[in-house]
């Protein structure tokens, strides 16, 4: 399903101590819990890559701050959590769709 670039374009993004708020340019706003978030990074090491088992990084993972976010360009946020990773490149086409319940699994772009 391809969503239009107001769906997909950030007007505002918050975090606070449980979640990330964003608010879409076509009016729409999205809430993550900051723990789903960072079991669902989709960073390769999280994925299982090189080896590993997906969710051997992250299953255990009960609590996370958030120290912060960067903006990737115009697509994505790169959070830096507080268990120091910060590798996943979240795109926003991936966070809205997981957001309105058309995927459940995010990609980078």
């Amino acid at each position: 399903m391809q969503l239009s670039l107001k769906a997909t374009t950030p007007d505002r993004i918050d975090f606070d101590q449980t979640s990330l708020t964003i608010v879409w340019k076509d009016g729409a706003t999205s809430v993550f819990e900051l723990v789903d978030l960072r079991r669902r990074c989709p960073c390769v090491v999280c994925k299982g890559g090189h080896g590993g088992k997906v969710g051997t990084t992250t299953g255990g993972i009960q609590s996370i701050q958030l120290y912060g976010i960067n903006k990737v360009g115009r697509y994505a946020i790169h959070p830096v959590w507080s268990d120091n990773h910060q590798t996943g490149i979240y795109s926003f086409d991936s966070l809205r769709m997981l957001a309105d319940g058309l995927g459940g699994d995010l990609m980078t772009t």
